[in-house]
């Protein structure tokens, strides 16, 4: 640490804290929740990281407390209401307009680049840095402190949110639905005109991308359009309600619906890790997507998705794993690419040939490729994530599994017996 005190506290700590009705214990963990990456590139030797762990933490505690907090208020509301009610709290532009509130823009550390381009006001910025300052104020204190800073911020916003969904005539609700579900607006066409011009009818067509999900006919194209809208809505209800895309935070299913279309380019694509499991039911809230494929792949991605890379293609070693590895943010959301994934074990090295069973999952009126968790269960006794083990199989003891698959994965020899042992006793 530097001993210079305004070197290390650039910004008057003092007036943040009386903005937030806070005093932190440890004023460096609210220093770090402000710094952006930007303001480390510039100021390499500055002491402190930047924000995107307290980021990532704070994420799951803001999940973990507005999802409490909606449980025990409105014991009434289903499943489906609870979790649009959440997205719509949780989503950037809203966090962006809590740090407005306390004028968080004010005291972040950018790097002059984002500075001269309006970076202290830019939503992005603003709502990773009140997921940062939520995850500053649970390590420094508790949930108990993170609840009671977030109330104020959250009842009149829940209020606005009521009142929006009571009021809204059947296209406002559709749209409100499909823009939180799928990052889209939905469009509406005249599919047809009928009877004589002083009697007309008109038929209405609602589309979600190019695909038709309602039809409503009236006097007006304005009524037929509401009843195509009325229709879309419950069409589309049913199958979100069974749709697991609702589980995962709005950033992460925004991110996979941003990526699909490239994914598509390459031959050989999985998801992997804590996204592809809360696909197939387990209790996770992913906060990253880890997508698994081939070196050609890694390549052919990195290059559709130049836009959104942070890390280029590299080879990339650490103690449990061995990859071509690249990196993107996309919509918010770290995306890390394996290519060649190869897991460590105590007799070297683990290849599987998993791609004969990878599975299709449906995500948001899509589909998308996840490993099977027969798999990630052996994957992580591999590298050593008990806790992870036992959720995985706790599901597949519940929900039953694959016993061949099983027995396939197993029959590696570069997998270690007491793995082999762990996996099984895990299971029976």
């Amino acid at each position: 640490m530097k001993n210079n005190r305004e070197e290390i506290f650039p910004i008057n700590i003092a007036e943040l804290e009386e903005k937030l009705g806070l005093t932190f214990a440890d004023k460096a963990l609210l220093l770090q929740a402000l710094v952006h990456t930007s303001y480390l590139n510039e100021n390499p030797s500055f002491p402190l990281d930047d924000n995107e762990r307290l980021e990532f933490l704070g994420d799951a505690v803001l999940d973990f407390v507005i999802g409490d907090y909606l449980y025990h208020h409105f014991p009434e509301m289903k499943e489906g209401e609870l979790t649009w009610l959440r997205a719509s709290l949780v989503k950037g532009e809203t966090l962006a307009q809590f740090a407005r509130k306390i004028s968080l823009g004010k005291f972040l550390l950018l790097g002059k680049g984002e500075e001269e381009s309006g970076g202290r006001e830019r939503s992005s910025i603003l709502g990773s840095a009140f997921e940062a300052l939520i995850g500053a104020i649970y390590l420094d204190k508790d949930l108990e402190a993170v609840r009671s800073f977030l109330a104020p911020f959250i009842e009149p916003e829940l209020d606005l949110l009521l009142q929006e969904a009571i009021g809204m005539d059947p296209k406002s609700r559709l749209q409100e639905f499909v823009q939180e579900w799928l990052g889209i607006t939905p469009s509406y066409q005249t599919l047809e005109e009928k009877g004589p011009e002083h009697a007309k009818n008109f038929v209405v067509g609602v589309f979600i991308g190019e695909k038709l999900w309602g039809k409503g006919e009236g006097h007006s194209k304005h009524q037929a359009s509401m009843e195509a809208a009325q229709k879309a809505f419950e069409a589309l209800r049913k199958i979100a309600d069974k749709d697991p895309s609702w589980k995962l935070p709005r950033r992460i299913r925004l991110s996979l619906l941003a990526l699909i279309p490239h994914l598509g380019k390459a031959r050989r694509w999985v998801l992997v890790g804590s996204t592809a499991s809360a696909l197939q039911g387990l209790p996770l809230t992913p906060h990253d997507i880890d997508i698994l494929t081939d070196r050609g792949g890694v390549r052919l991605l990195s290059s559709r998705l130049r836009k959104f890379i942070t890390s280029p293609p590299k080879w990339k070693e650490s103690e449990q794993f061995a990859s071509l590895f690249a990196q993107f943010k996309v919509e918010g959301a770290r995306v890390e690419i394996f290519g060649d994934l190869r897991i460590k074990s105590g007799k070297g090295t683990v290849r599987f040939n998993l791609w004969p069973y990878v599975r299709e999952m449906p995500f948001a009126g899509q589909r998308v490729r996840v490993v099977p968790l027969e798999w990630q269960l052996v994957a992580n006794a591999l590298i050593g994530k008990k806790e992870r083990v036992e959720i995985i199989a706790r599901h597949l003891r519940s929900e039953g599994y694959d016993e061949s698959l099983l027995r396939k994965i197993l029959r590696s020899r570069s997998i270690p017996k007491a793995i082999k042992e762990e996996v099984l006793k895990s299971l029976a």
